[in-house]
Formats: structure tokens, C-alpha cells, sequence
């Protein structure tokens, strides 16, 4: 008797076409995302070195001091920069033109010479300030104290700036008269010539903005002939700018009479020159002319 091993059966594939697609997840519906309000652009700062806006400033100074003046009285926060960058272009032509009034002497009579001008016309500057801002309210002026000092600094540094342009022709001067014996006299009062041009430049810059301004000018001239008083008179205390070649150099003298009193002097000696009766014992007894 045969024995019949039955195999079972095995699950045939079925095609490929009546398999089931098979599709696959559906994904989940996203909400489109609420609209953002685009923030308002930030202009971009450019913060500019120092040196960069003080010689932008004097620029201004040389080309439209009328514009200074009027950002002056518009105010604003860069008002509060704005004396720093005036105060050094004015101890730059002080301190240069200052300088070259001791190198008709010696570069060392120049290097003493460079700060007391620039102690002159900013110290003078400084005494003389607070009655610029009492003139100004008392014939009403509607200016604060800031914008009263950055005023007398366009001034000021209007003054150093032509001192500054002015070098090369006193350069010149002092070449041509600076001869003994009677060059000395020369010299000091050319010194004053051309120190007297320059202050009235920068007064006659910040006079013809005010008056392009439509304000009062009175307390100014007032102010001006004060100024002038007290810059004489603080340049004979710190003298000499220009030392007498007959003496030593000295930082301080002892004070000697008054400043009206030596620039008589020395222009009596200037006349006895030209005339060609100076005596070289006049040059011995105008010490104080220095």
C-alpha cells in the first residue's frame, strides 16, 4: 500500500493590477500663517570720528558762518557738541598764529608764545561771557546760556581761523621788518594789526548773521568793546608774546603800568623810528612796551 504525502498549498501573488493602491497619509491642512506688519526701517547712524566733524565745522566756519549761526539758533541736540568743535578750531589759530609771534625771536620765544594767545583770547573769552548773556536779555534776547556761548565761540573761532589764514602773510611781514635795532617795534605792533583784523572779522560774521536774523546787534557792539578792553589787557599780564631781544626770555613779568599805557609807548617808539630819531636809550626805557 502507497502512502500520499499531501503538500499544502501555497498562497499565489496576485497581479499586479487588482492589488489595492495604496495612497499614502493625507497631510494634515496647515492654516496659512497671520500676515506680520513689516516693522518701519531704521535709518542707518553713521557715527563720525572727531576729528571728522570738527573739520567739517570749520569749513562751515570758512565758507557760510551764517549757517552756523543758524543751526545755532535752531537749537537741537547737536547743540551740545557744537562748543567743543568751535573752541578747538579757535585754539588751533591762536595757538599757530601764537607761535610764529615768539618765532620772530626763537622757536623756544614760539613755543611759550603759542599758549598764552591761546590763553588770551579764550580766557578773555571766558570773563567776559556772562555779560554777553545779561546785554542780550536786557535788550531781549530770547537765547539761552548755551546758545549765548556758542555764539561768542562762532566769533572766536571765526577770529582763529583768519589768524590761521593771515600766517603765511605775516610770515612775510616779519621777514621784511624784523631788523635790529628798531625791528622789535615793528614787529609788536604789526602783531597788533593783525590781531585787531582778525577780531573784527569774526565780530563782523556773527554781527551780520544776527542781522540776517532780525535781531538786535547793540548788546553786541557793547559786548565787543568789553571783549577788546579785557583781551589788552590780558595780553599785557601774560606778555611777552614777543620778547625784546635785548632782555632774557621770561614766561611772567611783573605787571607795569597798564596796556593803554605801553601800546602809547610803542607807537611813540614806531614814529621816532620812521622819523629816524629813535636813540637806542628809548629802546632800553620801552621794556614795558612788551
Amino acid at each position: 500500500m502507497s502512502t500520499s504525502m499531501t503538500q499544502p498549498a501555497l498562497p499565489v501573488p496576485a497581479p499586479a493590477s487588482v492589488l489595492p493602491e495604496v495612497l499614502p497619509p493625507a497631510a494634515p491642512a496647515v492654516a496659512p500663517a497671520p500676515a506680520v506688519a513689516s516693522a518701519p526701517a531704521v535709518p542707518s547712524i553713521t557715527v563720525q570720528p572727531p576729528a571728522t566733524t570738527i573739520l567739517r565745522t570749520a569749513e562751515l566756519l570758512l565758507r557760510n558762518p551764517s549757517a552756523v549761526l543758524a543751526q545755532v539758533q535752531a537749537g537741537g541736540p547737536e547743540l551740545r557738541e557744537l562748543p567743543l568743535r568751535l573752541t578747538v578750531c579757535a585754539l588751533a589759530g591762536f595757538g599757530i598764529f601764537g607761535f610764529l609771534l615768539g618765532f620772530t625771536r626763537s622757536p623756544i620765544a614760539g613755543l611759550v608764545a603759542a599758549p598764552k594767545l591761546m590763553l588770551v583770547g579764550l580766557g578773555s573769552l571766558a570773563v567776559c561771557l556772562p555779560a554777553l548773556h545779561v546785554y542780550g536779555r536786557l535788550l531781549g534776547a530770547r537765547i539761552s546760556p548755551l546758545q549765548a556761548v556758542c555764539e561768542a565761540l562762532v566769533a572766536l573761532a571765526t577770529t582763529g581761523l583768519t589768524l590761521l589764514g593771515l600766517a603765511p602773510v605775516w610770515l612775510a611781514f616779519a621777514n621784511t621788518v624784523n631788523h635790529p635795532p628798531t625791528g622789535y617795534f615793528h614787529i609788536m605792533l604789526g602783531s597788533i594789526a593783525f590781531l585787531g583784523l582778525a577780531a573784527l572779522r569774526g565780530v563782523w560774521v556773527l554781527v551780520k548773521a544776527l542781522r540776517s536774523q532780525g535781531r538786535t546787534v547793540l548788546h553786541l557792539l557793547a559786548w565787543t568793546a568789553l571783549y577788546g578792553m579785557v583781551g589788552v589787557q590780558m595780553a599785557w599780564v601774560v606778555r611777552p608774546f614777543v620778547g625784546n631781544p635785548g632782555r632774557p626770555t621770561v614766561v611772567i613779568r611783573p605787571l607795569e603800568s597798564s596796556a593803554f599805557d605801553a601800546a602809547a609807548t610803542l607807537w611813540r617808539s614806531n614814529v621816532d623810528s620812521l622819523k629816524g630819531e629813535w636813540q637806542p636809550r628809548s629802546y632800553e626805557n620801552t621794556e614795558e612796551s612788551r
